[in-house]
Formats: structure tokens, C-alpha cells, sequence
């Protein structure tokens, strides 16, 4: 008698977004999995972040269970609005990974899901073909306390966010990160300046926060006082923002792939990061869905047309991103955008079927490599 197959086990590097909802539409479909983290807890990394979905609600929906669908409200930055409507790791063979204190893992798939320095799409594609781009554009990020009738002015503005364009190319954003403290003074923000620099800025440590100041008394009330009021000693991170913009990589057979940031990291402005690792998790899930069993060739047909789905998907997304970010410094190109000349304004069943089909032919180009058919 020949010996029973042993069952699919697949290794998740990264418990970020991506990471996590990965290890969720493997559940679904009952192939089981371990997902890797550097951290030992929760609170070890100082820097905290938050952001939004938008167009990939519904595919998020298909990635979690009901239970879990039920919660997702509760870990929102205020649960009581409601809308109107670097470790080291060596891959072996694709299946075996060794991290930085010796231990090993064995599995039929490894997903790379460690954010934009990832290292295992440097093992697929090599240092240089994996390496991130700069940007010409640099970030300023504090997660901070501001004054009370600051506080109270910036949230009248919108209930969770906003943002801000100033003539001198500065580009900011405001949102409330936890406002369950009665006193306003105690709710926290997330506040983030971003602006053009080729050259280096020499921001770093102590200097950041007063750079902060300076440029936030260009902006008119509530901005200013926003800035103004952040409590001496906060602390900021500075970095010049990087991009990728997705290729196709070997998965050496369907053993090894990447996913969320680690495949198609971007720039923040559009708020499509999230978004897309979503995308990528429930696409991943439709494909595992389709494996006519659980066997290793199945489970690498499955990457494979996952895959080819994301490349180009990703890559515009990335390049999208890229070029919205660049726009938002520049006040001519914002003041010529649509945003500035026709504001937001819900589309005509004729004009949205019009901006679908050529979306689809963007798609299309980006598939076929920029070719005709």
C-alpha cells in the first residue's frame, strides 16, 4: 500500500494586513498554516500607523468569516461613527526557510507578506531587479496629542480625516487615530506633512519636530494651530518615500510568492496599499477555492494564477500611486485637476461606463505589456 499524502502546510512571513487575511482564506479552504513575525508582541515597534479601505470593502468581506466580519467595526479609529451609506531569512529550494537565530520551517508554499523590504522578493528577483525606487518626495509622521480647541476644530472639519494643499508644495494629512477620551485634549491624531525634496533634507532625531513647526505656520487656522500645538518632545519619523512598481518574478514552481507590500509597495496618497493586499488575499482565496484537491501541483497551479492576476495589477496601481503623489506636491497640476476644476461629483451611468471601459483598456495595455493585440 502506498503511504498517505501528507496534508498542505503553507509559511507566512509577516503578520502585517497582507500576512494575516492570507492566513484567513487558507483557513477557508482548511490548508493549514504559520505565519512568522519578527516582533514578540504587539506594542514593540514604537511607530503606529493607520489607514482606510475603500474600493476593496466587499472583497474584504470575502476573506473573513461572518464572526469576524462582525468585529471589524470595533477595531475602526472611532467605532461610534457611522457613515451616511528586519530579520534574516535565507529561502532553501523554495520551501524551507532559516531565520536569524537558526531555527527552520518546511512547507509546501511561502508567501513573502514582510512589507516593502521584503526579502524574499530579493531572493526571487536579486538585490537590484527587487530594490526600491525614491521618491522624490519626503514625510513627516507624528502620532500625537494637540491642543484642545485645536482638536475640536480639526474634527469639525470631518469626523476622522483631512487634508490640506498649500501653494508651497506641502501636502498634509489629519486623522483621528483614538478618540475615546471624554477631553478632547487627550484624543490622539495621526498627523503627516509631505513635500518635494531632490536633495537630501538633513532631518533626522531632535530636528524633525521644529521643521514640523516652521512649515505648519504657512497654513491658515485650524492647520496652524494643529501643528503649533503638538507638545514639545513628540516624536516624529522622517523618510524619503519609496516605491516598486510590480514585475513578474520567478515562484520557482508555484514554491515561493509575495503579496501586499512586499509585491507591490507604493506611495501613501492615494490610500491604495491596504486596499490592493486585500485584493490580493481574496483573489488568492478564488483561486485556492478552485484546486480540484489538496496536492502540491494544485497548490502551485494556484499560485501561478494568482500571480498573473497580480502583476499587472499591481504594477499600475504602484505607478498610479507614483504619479498622484508627485501631483499633490505641485499646486499648478492640483489647481488644474479635476478635483480643483469640478469637484467631487457623483458620475452619470453614461460617463461611468465610459471611465470603465477605459480603465479596462488601461488594464489591458498593462497586461499585454503595452502592446496591441
Amino acid at each position: 500500500m502506498g503511504s498517505e499524502a501528507k496534508p498542505l502546510r503553507v509559511l507566512i512571513i509577516g503578520s502585517g494586513s497582507a500576512g494575516l487575511l492570507f492566513g484567513q482564506v487558507l483557513k477557508q479552504v482548511g490548508i493549514p498554516c504559520t505565519v512568522f513575525e519578527q516582533d514578540a508582541n504587539l506594542q514593540q515597534r514604537p511607530r503606529d500607523w493607520n489607514f482606510g479601505i475603500y474600493w476593496a470593502q466587499s472583497r474584504l468581506d470575502e476573506c473573513l468569516t461572518e464572526e469576524l466580519r462582525s468585529l471589524v467595526p470595533t477595531v475602526q479609529t472611532d467605532p461610534s461613527y457611522k457613515p451616511s451609506e528586519t530579520s534574516v531569512m535565507p529561502v532553501h529550494h523554495g520551501q524551507t526557510v532559516t531565520f536569524e537565530d537558526g531555527t527552520t520551517e518546511t512547507g509546501n508554499l511561502l508567501i513573502g507578506a514582510e512589507g516593502a523590504h521584503s526579502i524574499t522578493r530579493e531572493f526571487l528577483l536579486g538585490p537590484e531587479e527587487a530594490a526600491l525606487l525614491q521618491s522624490p518626495c519626503v514625510a513627516s509622521v507624528t502620532i500625537t496629542k494637540l491642543g484642545r480647541d485645536a482638536a475640536i476644530a480639526l474634527r469639525a472639519l470631518h469626523p476622522r480625516y483631512t487634508i490640506s494643499f498649500h501653494p508651497d508644495g506641502t501636502f498634509t494629512w489629519m486623522s483621528i487615530h483614538d478618540c475615546t477620551a471624554e477631553d478632547p485634549g487627550e484624543w490622539t491624531w495621526m498627523l503627516m506633512q509631505t513635500w518635494r525634496s531632490d536633495e537630501p533634507t538633513g532631518l533626522a532625531g531632535d530636528n524633525v519636530l521644529p521643521a514640523m513647526y516652521e512649515r505648519g505656520k504657512n497654513f491658515g487656522f485650524p492647520f496652524n494651530e494643529v501643528f503649533r500645538t503638538i507638545p514639545e518632545g513628540t516624536k516624529v519619523w522622517h523618510n524619503r518615500l519609496a516605491y516598486w512598481p510590480t514585475k513578474p518574478w520567478d515562484s520557482k514552481g508555484g514554491l515561493v510568492t509575495l503579496a501586499g507590500d512586499a509585491a507591490h509597495p507604493m506611495t501613501f496618497h492615494r490610500g491604495q496599499g491596504l486596499n490592493n493586499a486585500i485584493t490580493d488575499a481574496a483573489d488568492f482565496l478564488v483561486h485556492l477555492r478552485e484546486m480540484k484537491e489538496h496536492t502540491p501541483e494544485e497548490l502551485a497551479a494556484a499560485v501561478k494564477r494568482y500571480e498573473v492576476e497580480l502583476w499587472p495589477r499591481g504594477h499600475e496601481a504602484v505607478l498610479q500611486s507614483h504619479e498622484n503623489t508627485n501631483a499633490v506636491h505641485d499646486w499648478k497640476t492640483m489647481m488644474q485637476s479635476d478635483l480643483f476644476t469640478g469637484g467631487l461629483a457623483k458620475l452619470s451611468k453614461e460617463e461611468q461606463a465610459a471611465k470603465d471601459e477605459e480603465e479596462a483598456e488601461v488594464t489591458k495595455q498593462a497586461t499585454n505589456g503595452g502592446k496591441e493585440t
